[in-house]
């Protein structure tokens, strides 16, 4: 049986006009109720850089709640719930639904997983899309290790042994490495024990260093295309883009046949004379999985893994937020604060 808090009539919420693409904030929001999600207090919630963009492919009212990665404690249940009420979770609220820019919010059972004992709320709200996203890209649509199993990965035992090391040998090129995405993709694909060559301007160059890889490309000084013409055996096993444009073509330059290109960003294509033999190119949305975010978490707490905060705003300073979002050079996450913990 479905277990709940006693909940107030109504909350704050930002909103997100469809038909004039104006944001503005209200007071005197419904809060939601659901037989099929969980419902929860909202503590934090990020923002994914475009994310406004979005209402053409996803069947939004004109009146839509944005932000879809939170972290909060769950006020309400559904039958069949493995999550307790009063327990703190994260996760990433698919975004055909409504958002989680509001102090309440409604989150999938499937989409939940624990916050890692060593998170704090406003750090789980930058993981989940970013996380999730990077690991799919590497493991599951790039094939780094062979296969895509739960065993085949990199992983934590139920006893706490860290299993990995199943892509040595392997190299792996992330475009847009300072990225709260790319800069994830890194740290799962060294877990894996690839070496990693990262795209990021001199001023991140330093950070990349420090999140594993194992060499760190100025695109503002040097093309793929030049670096790897610079010395011999430079090309991919996998291309991972985080960047589009230009530099999603450039990273053409840089894969071996019979290999894996990645991208997550739109109008990535092959490139005009054709692709090199057998490259599997795969442009990809991510899926929300608690189940995958949760062994991704047992990572977070041996402190392998770790996600990135570019700022942190309060709920009424939701413009400034979506303006820093926008300016495309957030190192990581972009996080409106709810509430306390």
């Amino acid at each position: 049986m479905a277990a709940t808090m006693q909940l107030p009539t109504q909350q704050k919420s930002v909103i997100f006009n469809t038909e004039s693409n104006a944001l503005s904030f209200t007071s005197s929001a419904p809060i939601p109720t659901s037989t099929t999600e969980h419902v929860i207090k909202v503590l934090a919630t990020g923002i994914t850089n475009g994310e406004l963009t979005w209402a053409p492919y996803v069947n939004w009212p004109t009146e839509h709640v944005p932000c879809y990665d939170v972290s909060g404690t769950i006020v309400s249940t559904v039958s069949g719930s493995r999550f307790q009420v009063g327990e703190r979770v994260y996760g990433r609220v698919m975004a055909n639904r409504e958002g989680t820019a509001r102090e309440y919010a409604t989150i999938l059972p499937a989409e939940t997983a624990h916050v890692p004992q060593n998170l704090t709320t406003i750090d789980a709200a930058a993981v989940p899309m970013s996380a999730l996203t990077a690991w799919q890209a590497v493991f599951e649509q790039g094939l780094l290790t062979g296969s895509y199993t739960a065993t085949s990965v990199p992983h934590v035992t139920d006893a706490g042994d860290v299993v990995g090391g199943q892509a040595k040998g392997k190299r792996v090129l992330v475009l847009g490495a300072a990225g709260s995405v790319g800069s994830l993709a890194v740290q799962f694909a060294k877990l894996a024990g690839a070496f990693v060559v990262g795209t990021a301007s001199g001023r991140n160059q330093a950070y990349v260093k420090g999140l594993g890889a194992d060499e760190v490309v100025d695109y503002t000084k040097q093309s793929m295309a030049e670096w790897v013409a610079s010395g011999a055996d430079r090309k991919f096993d996998l291309v991972f883009d985080c960047v589009g444009g230009k530099s999603m073509l450039d990273g053409w330059n840089a894969i071996k046949e019979d290999s894996a290109y990645i991208s997550i960003t739109p109008g990535f294509r092959e490139p005009e004379g054709g692709k090199p033999k057998g490259v599997r190119n795969i442009w990809f949305v991510m899926d929300s999985r608690g189940t995958e975010l949760e062994r991704i978490g047992r990572f977070i707490e041996k402190g392998l893994v770790k996600g990135a905060v570019d700022s942190v705003w309060q709920l009424e300073e939701f413009e400034q937020a979506f303006a820093r979002t926008a300016t495309g050079h957030a190192k990581g996450k972009v996080i409106i604060k709810v509430a306390d913990e």
